[in-house]
C-alpha cells in the first residue's frame, strides 16, 4: 500500500505577519508506505469447532519533504510530519465453539504484538534525535452469544486493546506554528490501553431489526500533550501517559426498517427502506483532568451521535435505480483545544488546558443512482445540502466576527468544513 498526501497551506495576505514571513507557497508532501503478510490457518476439530491461529507481519515508513516560498527568501523548515519507521509482529489464536445445535456459541482469544517505532532523520530537523524504542502488548477478547428465540438473540463480551505511542509522541521536538506550540516527546511513554464490556441484544423480525447494546470502556496510560507553560501564546508541551484512567460508559443501538414490508403492501420491485445507528455516552469522565481545565468531560468524544435515513427504489427493472437521503448529527465535544481564540469570546484561555463545549450540529446529504446498463450506473450526489458552517472538532470557525485570536493563528479566523458539495459520475462492474 501507498498514500501519498499533497498538502499546501500558504499564507500570502496575512496582514498579521511580517511581509518576510508570508508564504505564497507551502508545500508539504508526506508519503506512507506499508507491505506486510498475514497467515491464518483454521482448524475444525469436532462438529462446532473451530480454531483460527494467525501470524502477522508489517511494516511500514513515513517520509515527508516541505518547500516554502515567498515575497523574499525564506528559510528552509522541516515538515509537518517526522520521518519514522514501524515494524510489527503479531501471534494470536481463537477459538469458538457451538452448542445446543447453534443455540450458544461461546469464542475466546488472544493477541501477542511485539514492535518497533524508529524515528529517522528528518529535512531541517536538527533538534530530532534518530532513535528507535521497542514495545509490546498482549490484548484478548471472549465472548457469548444466546438465541433465545427466533427473533431474539443476546450476547456479552470483554476484550482489551492497544495503541503504541507514534516515533513523533516518543522523540519529537517540533513547533506547530511560527510562535505556537512547540512540543516535546517523551522516550519513556507507553502503550495506550484499554478493557471493553458489553452486553447487548439483537430483535429482528422479517422487516425490521433492533440492535442494542450497553458498554463500559476504560482507557489508560492514554497519551495526551501535558501543557508545561503558556506565556503570550507560546505553548510549550511534552507527551505524557494519562496518570488515571478515563472511563467511557452508554449505550450504541442499530435500526432497521422495510417500510413496505411491514405496512403489508404490494412489494414487487419497489424498496422503501429506514435506518439509523447511534450512540449516547451517559458517562465520560478523564479522571486525570487538571483542575485548571475546569472540567473533568473526558476530551474529543461526543457525548452522541446519530446516523438516519431513508432509501426508496426499484429493483429487476429495466432501469434499477434508488434515492438516498441521509442525516449525520454529531453531538457535543468537550475540547481542550490548540487554537488560540478570541479573548474577547473566550476570555481567560489557557490552551491546550482550558476545556470547552463545542456545540451539536446536522449535517443532511443525498444521493441518487440509476442502471442503465447492466454493471454500469451513474449517479449525482450533493453534500452537506443546506451549507452548513461547522466543523466536527475545531471551535474557531472561517466566521465574521472571527473568534480566533488571529495573531497566534496566522491571520486565520478557523477551520471550517467543506460547504455544500455537488459529486457526478459513473460506476463501471466487469
Amino acid at each position: 500500500m501507498q498514500d501519498v498526501d499533497e498538502l499546501n497551506n500558504p499564507s500570502p495576505l496575512s496582514a498579521l505577519n511580517a511581509f518576510a514571513a508570508r508564504t505564497i507557497l507551502d508545500h508539504n508532501r508526506r508519503q506512507l508506505d506499508i507491505v506486510g503478510t498475514r497467515f491464518q490457518p483454521r482448524y475444525r476439530f469436532w462438529e462446532g469447532n473451530e480454531l483460527l491461529l494467525g501470524i502477522d507481519w508489517e511494516r511500514s515508513w513515513l517520509r515527508s519533504d516541505r518547500r516554502r516560498l515567498g515575497y523574499v527568501p525564506l528559510a528552509a523548515v522541516s515538515p509537518q510530519d517526522n520521518n519514522q519507521t514501524e515494524n510489527v509482529f503479531a501471534f494470536y489464536a481463537e477459538d469458538s465453539q457451538a452448542f445446543f445445535d447453534d443455540h450458544l456459541i461461546l469464542r475466546g482469544g488472544v493477541r501477542h504484538t511485539v514492535g518497533s517505532q524508529s524515528l529517522d532523520w528528518t529535512p531541517n530537523a536538527p533538534t530530532l534525535i534518530p532513535n528507535t524504542t521497542n514495545y509490546q502488548a498482549t490484548t484478548y477478547a471472549v465472548g457469548a452469544t444466546v438465541r433465545i428465540a427466533e427473533w431474539l438473540t443476546a450476547r456479552a463480551g470483554a476484550s482489551s486493546g492497544f495503541r503504541a505511542p507514534t516515533a513523533t509522541e516518543l522523540g519529537a521536538n517540533f513547533t506547530t506554528t511560527p510562535i505556537g506550540t512547540t512540543i516535546f516527546g517523551n522516550p519513556s511513554l507507553t502503550p495506550e490501553t484499554s478493557q471493553q464490556v458489553e452486553i447487548g441484544a439483537t430483535l429482528s423480525t422479517k422487516s425490521a431489526r433492533l440492535d442494542l447494546a450497553l458498554f463500559q470502556n476504560v482507557i489508560r496510560n492514554r497519551i495526551t500533550p501535558v501543557t508545561i507553560s503558556s506565556v503570550g501564546g507560546v505553548v510549550v508541551q511534552r507527551q505524557q501517559n494519562n496518570a488515571n484512567d478515563i472511563v467511557v460508559e452508554g449505550l450504541e443501538f442499530q435500526a432497521e426498517l422495510d417500510v413496505l414490508r411491514t405496512a403489508g403492501l404490494p412489494v414487487g420491485d419497489w424498496r422503501w427502506r429506514l435506518f439509523s445507528n447511534g450512540y449516547y455516552n451517559f458517562k465520560m469522565v478523564d479522571y486525570s483532568a487538571l483542575p485548571a481545565a475546569f472540567s473533568d468531560r473526558a476530551t474529543r468524544i461526543n457525548e452522541y451521535g446519530l446516523v438516519m435515513g431513508t432509501q426508496f427504489g426499484q429493483d429487476g427493472t429495466e432501469y434499477p435505480w434508488n434515492l438516498t437521503l441521509l442525516g449525520i448529527l454529531r453531538g457535543p465535544m468537550w475540547y481542550n483545544t490548540e487554537e488560540s481564540l478570541a479573548p474577547e469570546f473566550f476570555p481567560g484561555q489557557n490552551r491546550n488546558v482550558s476545556v470547552y463545549r463545542k456545540d451539536s450540529f446536522w449535517i443532511w446529504n443525498t444521493r441518487g443512482e440509476i442502471e442503465i446498463r447492466k454493471g454500469f450506473k451513474v449517479f449525482a450526489a450533493v453534500n452537506n445540502i443546506f451549507d452548513i458552517n461547522q466543523h466536527p472538532i475545531f471551535i474557531a470557525l472561517d466566521t465574521v466576527p472571527c473568534k480566533a485570536n488571529q495573531f497566534n493563528q496566522n491571520g486565520s479566523c478557523g477551520n471550517s468544513m467543506m460547504g455544500r458539495e455537488l459529486i457526478m459520475g459513473f460506476n463501471f462492474r466487469f
